[in-house]
C-alpha cells in the first residue's frame, strides 16, 4: 500500500464479521470473542500503531457482529450497548468512520465465478441460482416490516452516542441487492432502502457506504445516487468498484473499473462538488491469474483511480 502511494487504509475491526457460503455471520480466523464486542481502547490503539509503521492512518474499521439487534433477539440491548461503547473507543483513538452491515442472511449462494480479460477471474451473480432456496431454521424468517422496525430501534439508539464521539457511522447496502433471499427480505438493496435510513436519523454522522458497484447493480445512476446522499453530506466512505449488469438486482457480473456501466470519472466530478474528504476503497477486484492475494487487481484499481483523479 505504501509503495502504490496509499496513505489511509480500511480494516475490519476486532471480531469483525464474515459470512459462510449460506451468508450466515462466521468469526474471522484467530478472533475469540464470541460475544463480538465491545472494542478495547488497547485493541484498537494497537492496531493503528502498527499501520503507523508504515507510514499508514485507519480511516475505517469494519464493526463487529450484532446479531441479535438485527434477528429481533433476547440480548438485542446488551448488543446495542455494546455497539454504542466501540463507537466511544474508536472515537478516543481517532477512527473516523465506522462501516457496519445490516443483513439478516447475506444472500451468498447466488454467487458464481466467470473468466475475464486475460483469463482473469470475476465474480459474478444471478438470482435465480438462490431465489428458490427454504428457510435456515436457525436464522428464521425476516420480513422487510420486522427489519425496519429493529433497524429503527437501533438508529435511535445508537447514532446520538456516534455524533457525541464524532466518529461517522456508515452502512453497506445489501450486496448481493435481491429482494429476498431464504425468507430474509434485503431492505438495503435498493436506493429507496438507503434513502429511508438517511431520513430516519437526519444526521451526517447516519451515513452510507456509497458503493458504485452495488448501486449500478441496483439498475440506478452512481452518478446522481452520489449528487443525492453528498449534497447531505451522508456518503460516510466510498467502495469504488464497476460492474456489468443484465437485471436489476438480480443478474450482473463484477468486472474491471475501466469496463463496467458506471461512470466512474462522473462520479469523481460529483464527489468533487459536494466536498467528499473521506476514502475511496477499490473493492472486489478481478483476481489475475497466479495473484490469488489480489495484490496485481488492487494496484490496477488504484492506479486507475489516480489517473483519473488527475483530470479532475
Amino acid at each position: 500500500m505504501q509503495q502504490i502511494g496509499v496513505r489511509w487504509i480500511t480494516a475490519g475491526g476486532p471480531n469483525a464479521p464474515t459470512y459462510n457460503e449460506r451468508g450466515e455471520v462466521t468469526l474471522r480466523g484467530g478472533d475469540t470473542n464470541t460475544a463480538r464486542g465491545p472494542w478495547k481502547e488497547e485493541e484498537l490503539r494497537a492496531m493503528t500503531a502498527k499501520a503507523a509503521q508504515w507510514g499508514l492512518k485507519i480511516g475505517n474499521l469494519m464493526l463487529h457482529d450484532f446479531r441479535d439487534v438485527i434477528l429481533g433477539r433476547s440480548r438485542r440491548d446488551e448488543q446495542i450497548e455494546h455497539v454504542q461503547e466501540s463507537i466511544r473507543v474508536a472515537g478516543r483513538v481517532g477512527i473516523p468512520v465506522v462501516e457496519y452491515n445490516w443483513y439478516a442472511l447475506r444472500a451468498m449462494e447466488g454467487y458464481y465465478k466467470q473468466t475475464g480479460r486475460g483469463g482473469t477471474q470475476l465474480s459474478a451473480h444471478d438470482y435465480e441460482r438462490s431465489s428458490d432456496l427454504p428457510v435456515i431454521p436457525e436464522v428464521g424468517e425476516h420480513s422487510a416490516d420486522d427489519l425496519w422496525e429493529r433497524y429503527t430501534y437501533f438508529l435511535k439508539a445508537v447514532m446520538p452516542v456516534a455524533e457525541e464521539a464524532g466518529v461517522y457511522m456508515a452502512v453497506h447496502p445489501n450486496d448481493p441487492p435481491p429482494p429476498m433471499y431464504r425468507g430474509c427480505a434485503q431492505i438495503l438493496g435498493s436506493v429507496g432502502g438507503l434513502r429511508r435510513v438517511a431520513t430516519i436519523v437526519p444526521s451526517q454522522y447516519n451515513g452510507i457506504t456509497f458503493d458504485t458497484g452495488v448501486t449500478t447493480e441496483m439498475g440506478e445512476d452512481a452518478v446522481e445516487v452520489a449528487r443525492w446522499f453528498g449534497s447531505r453530506r451522508q456518503i460516510n466512505h466510498i467502495h469504488f468498484r464497476n460492474v456489468l449488469r443484465e437485471i436489476p438486482r438480480e443478474k450482473y457480473t463484477e468486472t474491471f473499473i475501466d469496463v463496467g456501466q458506471a461512470d466512474m470519472l462522473g462520479v469523481l466530478r460529483v464527489l468533487k462538488e459536494v466536498g467528499y474528504d473521506r476514502l475511496l476503497h477499490p473493492d472486489h477486484a478481478p483476481v489475475f491469474p497466479g495473484d490469488e492475494g489480489r495484490q496485481a487487481g488492487w494496484g490496477y484499481a488504484i492506479g486507475f483511480i489516480k489517473g483519473l483523479m488527475k483530470t479532475l
